[in-house]
């Protein structure tokens, strides 16, 4: 549990090269316009009607990496604390490659339980809710697709 294999280190190095390219790559390239080259351009939201909990992440991180985080908070909020998390994460990384230690290894492990599974379903349905309400209530039609099934039967025919 306290020293980085040899495989630990090569991972960690992959994140820090792989992560910020990823990153540099996405704050350039404004996500409009991968709909050209991209293989599966219709996103989840647009084939249920209702978006998912990581509808307009791409864009919203895109934005937020631009510095516009009114912009970024509009697709999705949940892009703040996944940029955080990876921030974090690159951190960590860069730790455990400094010191050879995984520190990841050495944190508590939550218990899986049936209440915790429960708990952790019952987050994710609380975060598709949520999700919907913004997507509905503030008309955001990019992540909404009146075609879908599941759209007639939350919004109905008012929009």
């Amino acid at each position: 549990m306290g020293a980085l294999s040899m495989i630990g280190r090569r991972y960690r190095r992959a994140n820090l090269v792989l992560i910020p390219s990823l990153l540099l790559t996405l704050a350039v390239i404004n996500p409009a316009s991968w709909s050209d080259w991209v293989l599966f351009p219709t996103s989840c939201g647009a084939v249920t009607g209702l978006p998912c909990i990581f509808c307009g992440m791409t864009r919203g991180l895109h934005y937020l990496l631009q510095g516009d985080v009114g912009r970024a908070v509009y697709y999705n909020w949940l892009c703040i604390p996944f940029l955080l998390g990876t921030c974090l994460l690159l951190i960590c990384n860069g730790l455990e490659l400094a010191f050879g230690v995984n520190l990841i290894a050495k944190l508590p492990r939550p218990r899986s339980t049936p209440a915790a599974w429960a708990s952790y379903a019952t987050v994710l349905v609380v975060l598709w809710v949520f999700q919907v309400y913004l997507a509905v209530s503030q008309h955001k039609t990019e992540l909404l697709n009146p075609r879908g099934p599941l759209y007639s039967l939350v919004v109905g025919n008012k929009y």
